[in-house]
C-alpha cells in the first residue's frame, strides 16, 4: 500500500458502487461525475492492491476480493456511524469533557489534570490512532481535547480555529527479546538492524513513512513481519522482532530498551483544543501540566534519565 491508508470513505463508495451495480448510477446517488468515481475506484483498487469489481455490459459486479473488502466495510461502516452518532448527538452535561486520544504515555497524567482542572467534570475518553480524524473531531465539536502523537519534524495541520500545542518531543527507542545479541549494548545503531523483522503499528497519518524513510536512510527498507494495534510487546518477548517504543516505557521481563544512535526519529506529543472552547483558559494548564509530567515520567525512568544526561543508557 502507499503511504495513503484504505478510509471509511472509501468502504462507503464501495458500497455505493456495489449496491447501485453501476458506475453510472453509483456515481448519480453519490453526486459525482462518473469519470471522477471511476478515478476514484481505481485509486481505491491501488490501495488493496487488487481488483475490486469485474466490469461488463450489464454493469459491476465484486471481485471475490472486492467482496471480502465489501463484507469488512459492512462490519465497519455502522460502527463508525454510532460512533458518530456517540460524538454528535450525544447531549453532555454543561462541564462534561470529551478527550481523544491514541498510544501516548502522557494519557494517564493528562487524564488527571483534567479532572483537577475542570472539577466535577465527567471525563469520558475514545481511542483513535488517526491524528487527522482526532483534529476533526476537536474541529467539529465532537470532542473537547485531544492528545495525539505525530512522528517526525513535520507539523500536525489544523483550521483556522484550533490550537495545537506542543508538551514533549522524544526519541524513539527501540525493543528487543532481552536474548538479542544487540541487548548487551548501551546504544544501538539503526544500520545494525537491518536483517530484523519489524513490528510496526498499523497508524496512518504519514507515521510508516517516516518509518520507511528513516530506515532507507541508514541503507535498508525495513522487513515489516507483524502489523499490529497492540501487543506489540508481547510479540517483542515472544523473540518474534523489533519494534519502536517511547523512551518512558518500562522495560519488562523478556525485554530489552535501548537508544537509538542519532536519534534517528523523534515523536511530538501534542494537546489539541478548539480557541473558542469555553475551557480553553483551562486547556492551557492541562498543557502545562503535561510538561510537568512528562519532565516526571523521564526522570523515573533510569534509562531515559541517563541518556538526557550523558547520551548514553
Amino acid at each position: 500500500m502507499s503511504g495513503m491508508e484504505l478510509q471509511v470513505r472509501h468502504l462507503r463508495v464501495l458500497v455505493a458502487i456495489a449496491r447501485a451495480g453501476s458506475l453510472n448510477r453509483a456515481a448519480g446517488q453519490l453526486r459525482l461525475a462518473q469519470p471522477a468515481l471511476s478515478h476514484q475506484l481505481r485509486r481505491i483498487e491501488q490501495l488493496v492492491g487488487d481488483k475490486l469489481f469485474d466490469r461488463g455490459p450489464r454493469g459491476v459486479r465484486p471481485t471475490r476480493i472486492g467482496q471480502l473488502v465489501l463484507a469488512r466495510a459492512a462490519a465497519i461502516i455502522p460502527a463508525f456511524d454510532e460512533l458518530d452518532r456517540d460524538f454528535r448527538g450525544q447531549q453532555l452535561a454543561q462541564g462534561d469533557v470529551r478527550i481523544g486520544w491514541n498510544d501516548s504515555a502522557l494519557a494517564s497524567d493528562v487524564f488527571h489534570s483534567v479532572r483537577h482542572l475542570v472539577p466535577g467534570a465527567e471525563l469520558t475518553t475514545r481511542s483513535d490512532l488517526s491524528n487527522s480524524r482526532l483534529v476533526t473531531q476537536v474541529a467539529g465539536g465532537c470532542v473537547d481535547l485531544a492528545l495525539a502523537m505525530i512522528c517526525g519534524p513535520r507539523s500536525l495541520s489544523a483550521p483556522d480555529g484550533v490550537r495545537v500545542e506542543r508538551v514533549a518531543t522524544e526519541p524513539s527507542f527501540v525493543a528487543m527479546p532481552s536474548t538479542h545479541p544487540l541487548a548487551a549494548a548501551p546504544v544501538v545503531d539503526l544500520a545494525e538492524l537491518a536483517q530484523e523483522r519489524w513490528i510496526v503499528s498499523s497508524c496512518g497519518d504519514g507515521c510508516r513513512i517516516v518509518f520507511r524513510e528513516m530506515c532507507l536512510a541508514h541503507g535498508f527498507a525495513p522487513r515489516i513481519a507483524h502489523d499490529v494495534d497492540t501487543l506489540r510487546f508481547n510479540l517483542v518477548r515472544g523473540g518474534h522482532g523489533v519494534c519502536l517504543v517511547q523512551p518512558t516505557t518500562p522495560e519488562m521481563p523478556g525485554m530489552a530498551i535501548r537508544p537509538l544512535a542519532g536519534d534517528p526519529m523523534t515523536v511530538q506529543h501534542l494537546l489539541v483544543w478548539r480557541a473558542d472552547h469555553p475551557f480553553a483558559e483551562r486547556f492551557d494548564a492541562v498543557r502545562r501540566a503535561g510538561v510537568e509530567a512528562y519532565d516526571r515520567l523521564a526522570a523515573e525512568n533510569d534509562r531515559y534519565r541517563r541518556w538526557l544526561d550523558n547520551g548514553v543508557a
